[in-house]
């Protein structure tokens, strides 16, 4: 199973987790796998594209994982905030899709931190 871990403190995204394989097919076949991938580089790309160096991404993609964190935002310019909640937004309903199409292959959930 895959597991999606957001985590937002003060009303901001900081940070998330995704581990974890989602176990629905073969790899090289897993249509889930395929899709939370794809949602989860996407998102990571663009924010690189949008606010580079603002953040830090930790991937293996052979265990299935990777990470964003260190989330600067005193270093984001201002106008640039809404895009970055927007993306991890997206990023999030997107999977929470995913997980209620397949719940035996993704877990997705939010930890808020005050």
């Amino acid at each position: 199973m895959t597991k999606a871990v957001f985590k937002k403190q003060n009303g901001l995204w900081t940070s998330l987790e995704v581990s974890g394989h989602s176990g629905y097919s073969t790899a090289g076949s897993d249509i889930v796998c395929a899709g939370i991938s794809t949602a989860v580089i996407s998102s990571v790309n663009l924010l690189d594209k949008l606010i580079e160096g603002c953040f830090d991404v930790n991937q293996n993609e052979e265990d299935g994982y990777v990470s964003i964190y260190n989330l600067d935002y005193q270093n984001i310019e201002e106008s640039k905030k809404t895009f970055v909640d927007l993306i991890f937004q997206n990023l999030y309903d997107t999977l929470k899709d995913i997980e209620e199409q397949y719940p035996k292959n993704l877990k997705v959930k939010i930890e808020n931190n005050k």
